[in-house]
């Protein structure tokens, strides 16, 4: 009998890098797509956040609430006039529209009025609020 010892041969290692190569070339350009949607997603996701906290407190307090959104300032506050609080945007990313956007929650979640489209560089993205609801979704745009 032979003794044969545990191991890999060098044959099966090389297989095995080649195959990683090739797995890590084609997730490149996948991971590359994704990338610059970052920005966007997050000053999207910001937006969202303030909306969500203006829906809960309409909600919450059983009266509509009123959510004034200054673009130009990136600021945000709650009507009746609340403690403004800014929204952080990431760099290169601001919101476009009136100067002054008010969107209203009534009590029992339904919702309208306008949110400022998010941009960042050549990317954009919209907030939209489901009308029965009130729920804020992000549709990003090319």
């Amino acid at each position: 009998m032979s003794a044969r010892r545990a191991g890999y041969t060098l044959l099966e290692l090389m297989v095995v890098l080649v195959i990683l190569a090739l797995a890590g070339a084609a997730a490149v350009p996948a991971f590359a797509a994704w990338r610059p949607a970052e920005p966007r997603r997050a000053a999207a996701g910001e937006l969202v956040r303030v909306l969500e906290m203006t829906r809960e407190r309409a909600v919450a307090g059983g009266a509509n609430a009123e959510l004034v959104i200054d673009a130009d300032g990136a600021r945000a506050w709650i009507q009746p006039r609340d403690t403004a609080f800014a929204m952080v945007l990431p760099a290169g990313c601001r919101l476009r529209g009136a100067v002054r956007s008010r969107v209203q929650f009534a009590a029992d979640g339904p919702a309208r009025g306008a949110v400022p489209l998010v941009v960042c560089g050549a990317d954009s993205a919209r907030i939209v609020l489901d009308a029965l609801s009130g729920a804020p979704r992000v549709e990003l745009l090319p």
